[in-house]
């Protein structure tokens, strides 16, 4: 491409989410695991091993519930620690600026701008509102 032509963002595309592709992402769902938010994932195992736990033990739903909350805080202390977090404005978890659902955006490329796999959204529920692809 010559010095003095650019392209085009790539903001309007359906893969673009905060400034990454996610076009792997759309393509394979879950293939590749080091996609994931590595404190969701951690959160998720032993939540996992909590479950099994708790049906060895035969205790009830609500048991277990009460349990799971009482030991939530110090599993979150210890699993929850991410160097590359960044706070954002959200009330979902883990309120971070490179999650996306249970993805981590530092994990795909950067949108190098409009290219051979340019897609608009199918539709505007697509969009969250800073303009990212959801």
């Amino acid at each position: 491409m010559p010095d003095n032509l650019f392209r085009l963002p790539g903001v309007d595309c359906r893969h673009f989410c905060r400034g990454r592709c996610l076009l792997a992402e759309h393509r394979n769902p879950g293939l590749n695991p080091e996609n994931a938010c590595r404190v969701i994932d951690r959160l998720g195992r032993r939540f996992d091993d909590f479950l099994e736990r708790a049906d060895n033990l035969s205790l009830s739903e609500e048991q277990a519930s009460r349990l799971w909350e009482a030991r939530f805080p110090a599993i979150l202390a210890r699993e929850g620690d991410c160097r590359d977090y960044l706070p954002d404005d959200t009330n979902s978890f883990p309120d971070c600026r490179h999650a996306a659902d249970t993805l981590c955006l530092l994990a795909f490329p950067r949108c190098a701008g409009r290219c051979s796999h340019f897609a608009r959204p199918d539709s505007a529920t697509e969009r969250d509102k800073d303009g990212s692809a959801s």
